[in-house]
Order: C-alpha cells, then structure tokens, then sequence
C-alpha cells in the first residue's frame, strides 16, 4: 500500500510533496521522467487534487519542468544548476561570517566539533547521512550571524530539496564524499585561529561537488 501516512496531521498534499521528493532524490522517480497526474494519484492512493499542487510545487522549487502541451518532467541537473545553487550559498554564508567577524564562543566551536565527529561516523555511499551533517555543519557555522534574516535564507536554501539531490553526484566517486569532513576541518581550524578570510575563501572549495 503506497499511503502517505494516514496518520500524518500535515495536509495531504504537503505529505505527497515529501513522498514525491523523496522518489526524485533518490532516484525511484528517474531524472527526465515524465510526472503524469493519474499515475502519481493511483501510486500514493490520493486524488488528483493534491497531486496537482505538488507538481506546481515542484516546478517552483525547480525539482521539475513543466513543458506546455506535455506535461511534467523531472528536471535534469546539470552542471551549471548546481553551480548555481552553491554560488548563491557561498555568497549567503560569506556575508553572515563577515557579520560577526568569524568569531567563534568555545560553546561554538563546540557544536562544531561534534557536528565533524557525527560526520566521521558516516559511511561513503549514506547520502542521506553526508546531507544531514554537511547541513548541520554549514548552519552551526553561521549561526553567530546576528542577521536572523540571512540565517532564515540559508535555511530555505538548505531546505531545498534540489540541495539534495546535489549530494548524490557524490555517488560514483566517494573519494569525494570523503573528502568533505577534511574540508569542513579545515574550516573549523580556520575558526578556532581567528583566519576569517582564510575562512571565508576556503568555504568556496565546500560549495561544489563538481571540484
């Protein structure tokens, strides 16, 4: 039975939005895939109502394209999308390190601490797990920004299911996927000596799996 959780008191469509994204991010629903509104209404067991907001959802959030006279498709990243995504990141976590000056609390550097020893225990092809730490990194560094505004923003950015989908052009080379924990310690160590440019220079290094 595909329910989407009887249970769940969220509205039925945001409950077929997050069963949808996770079938995108995770492939069952392949990229280019065409998104037909019967289909989808018979595989999660709801009606075509909020099957339709889920796919305009979807187009806005840039998971899908709609092309007129077709219909829905699974958007391909490319290259640029992703360059994209992550330039605006950089520029977002940049600003709101420069907002406090990079200067870390120990409690701060604390949190940072453990958000790597959390990342140390993840296995290469998790990429579920790689997202979840790599995310709790990025905003504990950030989080001294006393910019709640900027804070919210890299938050949504984050939130963006097309975040996670990025991850997975970690899965045909995990040397990559290993390599992000040595990148984010290095940023902590830029941290706890104070090198805010150094710092700010090294998170664009953090900010594409493309390099």
């Amino acid at each position: 039975m595909n329910d989407v959780g009887i249970r769940d008191p969220r509205p039925l469509a945001e409950r077929v939005y997050e069963r949808v994204c996770d079938e995108i991010v995770s492939e069952l629903i392949a990229p280019g895939a065409q998104l037909i509104q019967d289909q989808l209404a018979a595989r999660y067991e709801v009606s075509r109502m909020p099957v339709r907001d889920v796919l305009a959802r979807l187009e806005h959030e840039g998971m899908a394209d709609f092309i007129p006279g077709r219909g829905y498709f699974v958007k391909v990243l490319g290259e640029q999308d992703i360059i994209d995504v992550y330039e605006v990141r950089r520029e977002i976590e940049a600003l709101a390190i420069r907002r406090f000056n990079g200067r870390y609390t120990p409690m701060e550097l604390a949190r940072l601490e453990m958000s790597l020893a959390e990342a140390d225990a993840v296995r290469d092809a998790d990429f579920d797990a790689i997202f979840r730490t790599s995310t709790d990194f990025h905003l504990a560094l950030v989080d001294p920004c006393p910019n709640r505004y900027l804070l919210q923003s890299l938050q949504a950015i984050w939130e963006n299911p097309v975040q996670r989908r990025i991850i997975r052009f970690y899965k045909n080379d995990p040397a990559k996927a290993a390599g992000v924990v040595a990148k984010h310690r290095r940023l902590l160590d830029m941290a706890r000596k104070g090198q805010t440019d150094q710092l700010i220079k090294h998170l664009a290094s953090c900010h594409s799996p493309l390099s």
